[in-house]
């Protein structure tokens, strides 16, 4: 937990990596997983990107929302070597410098995110929008993140990996 340096996407999915070591699922099972919308919002001022996705599961048809705001973000007037054109939803260009590393703020609607991310992301101060409450246990069973580690489902891992084919990430 850091409450002064914000995560980047890299340093959630390391965490994610090293604090569920025995799972078979998250991060190796992003291939059913289909990113088949997004819409971007620049904030030029704010100097963020916000993107949200739809995730479509091709094995079960669920569909979820991952988010990414990209922090830092460099706007342009021109093109250069290491930028890249994006439209936002209405269609307007924008240029921006191609991420590498920026801190992010994320979110999803999945129960694996709901259970095991929001709430340590929240106190990484990498969780977009609002908390969820602390887990408390009704049963004997105790918390699924009792480490309160901060993490990524696969839907965020997809649009990541996705931004990053699409030539936006470095």
């Amino acid at each position: 937990m850091n409450n002064f340096i914000e995560s980047t996407f890299n340093d959630l999915y390391a965490s994610t990596v090293n604090s569920f070591p025995k799972t078979s699922r998250r991060q190796y099972a992003i291939d059913p997983i289909k990113i088949v919308r997004l819409e971007w919002t620049p904030y030029l001022g704010l100097k963020t990107l916000f993107l949200k996705g739809l995730a479509q599961n091709t094995e079960s048809s669920r569909e979820y929302s991952p988010i990414i705001l990209f922090k830092g973000i460099n706007y342009f007037k021109g093109k250069g070597n290491n930028y890249v054109e994006i439209k936002d939803n209405r269609g307007k260009s924008y240029i921006l410098e191609k991420i590498d590393n920026n801190e992010v703020l994320v979110r999803c609607n999945c129960k694996d995110f709901f259970w095991r991310g929001n709430y340590s992301d929240y106190l990484d101060s990498s969780l977009y929008g609002r908390k969820r409450p602390p887990y408390s246990a009704l049963s004997r069973r105790e918390s699924v993140n009792p480490n309160n580690s901060p993490m990524v489902c696969k839907h965020i891992i997809k649009l990541y990996k996705v931004l990053g084919q699409s030539g936006i990430i470095i």
